[in-house]
């Protein structure tokens, strides 16, 4: 430790550490605790203190008050050197504020958002962009609040809020999401003491959610298939995404998020979708046959600059939001009340009536038991499923075109 003197402008200047030391400090005779610190090149000024009322019990803590970079004179150094200690006086301990400050700043939700984004891309998950659009976009009212002080009501309050809206889908991957991120905060980034939702579900289904759960789910007609498939626009991205599901029965997430370089044209006669494992519910691969009515509605999907997906949000290149309203316009043109899971459930029904087996059925859905991928692996499975996606779209390319010479016959 160098000796007491009065700290200069001149004096701050000349400062070097003294040889074969690494670190000093040149403490200010005009103020007490107040000083000039030399590590290396650097110097910074600093402040001393034991916190108020607790005398030599405690050890001296420091703080930092800049540089003479980025503080014009010492002059300016003091007045921040008295500030601090006048802050000390007065019960305060101005190295646990600035603590709390930095935590603060970390546990913010938008810091917090982005860095889970960046978890999420070192763990290559392919949805990511989904999950962050849907975090940031229902999070948005709490985005600069510190996390720490969002309790579980706040949290229900917009599942609630998504519920009474008649949007249980979007309540459901709110929360599920939601879930996922708290718990990153509570485990890697270490803001949370607990996730809030932990334990929060969906409430079990009355007698009545289950029977009308029932009612609502069905598979669609030949007519309504086609009175979907004619509105459903191809030059709109919503409407090419709708035929990406009727003729695929992928989830809507899985279509959202489809990015071009999950089609795999290495043999152009036998393209397919490879799905990678983290991107499909039951957490494995999943490959899709590319039929030529794929293939063609798939060229008339204009490459977006802003986004390698292959149904981008025209306003921001992003996945797609606002599903209700997009499909509630949908219904009201088509005359079909239908839900995307219809569209799934129409798929599989539609393979099942054109004669395709039980277990080429279900992997043409993703639903691979493990009997199943003995199966899919030992005996040529691949090519079954891939007839399975053909024979399903020659159907749909069938009915949409005996619909329209029906109309102009």
């Amino acid at each position: 430790m160098l000796s007491k003197t009065k700290l200069t402008d001149a004096v701050v200047a000349r400062a070097t550490l003294p040889p074969g030391r690494s670190e000093a400090v040149i403490w200010d005779t005009e103020v007490t605790g107040f000083g000039l610190r030399l590590r290396g090149g650097a110097r910074t000024y600093i402040v001393a203190y034991r916190p108020g009322g607790l005398g030599r019990a405690v050890n001296t803590k420091r703080i930092r008050l800049g540089t003479p970079e980025t503080i014009r004179t010492v002059a300016d150094a003091r007045k921040l050197a008295f500030a601090a200690l006048g802050k000390v006086a007065a019960g305060g301990d101005p190295a646990k504020d600035r603590a709390e400050e930095k935590r603060r700043d970390k546990a913010r939700v938008s810091k917090l958002l982005d860095r889970y984004e960046a978890d999420l891309k070192r763990r290559n998950y392919v949805a990511w962009k989904m999950v962050l659009s849907v975090l940031r976009r229902r999070l948005k009212k709490h985005a600069e609040k510190d996390i720490a002080q969002l309790k579980g009501t706040d949290f229900a309050t917009i599942i609630e809020a998504l519920e009474r809206a008649g949007m249980q889908g979007a309540a459901d991957e709110f929360r599920s999401r939601c879930r996922a991120f708290l718990a990153f905060c509570q485990v890697k980034a270490k803001v949370i003491d607990s996730n809030p939702l932990y334990g929060y579900r969906r409430q079990r289904a009355t007698r009545s959610d289950r029977l009308t759960k029932k009612r609502h789910g069905r598979a669609l007609s030949d007519d309504e298939i086609v009175r979907v498939w004619n509105a459903a626009k191809p030059d709109t991205v919503f409407g090419r995404f709708v035929r990406f599901l009727i003729l695929t029965g992928c989830r809507r997430g899985e279509g959202a998020g489809l990015e071009r370089k999950m089609v795999d044209r290495t043999d152009p006669k036998k393209a397919v979708i490879n799905l990678p494992a983290t991107f499909v519910k039951q957490g494995r691969g999943h490959t899709i046959g590319v039929s030529d009515l794929l293939a063609a509605l798939f060229a008339m999907c204009p490459v977006d600059a802003r986004s390698d997906l292959m149904f981008p949000s025209a306003r921001t290149g992003g996945p797609m939001s606002g599903w209700n309203k997009m499909t509630a316009a949908l219904v009201k043109v088509s005359g079909v009340d239908f839900t995307f899971h219809d569209l799934r459930r129409t798929f599989r029904t539609g393979l099942s009536q054109l004669g395709i087996d039980t277990e080429t059925a279900e992997l043409s859905l993703g639903h691979a038991r493990e009997n199943l991928i003995e199966i899919y692996d030992r005996d040529n499975g691949a090519e079954r499923v891939r007839f399975a996606f053909e024979a399903w779209s020659d159907h749909v390319d069938r009915v949409v075109k005996a619909a329209q010479i029906g109309a102009f016959g």
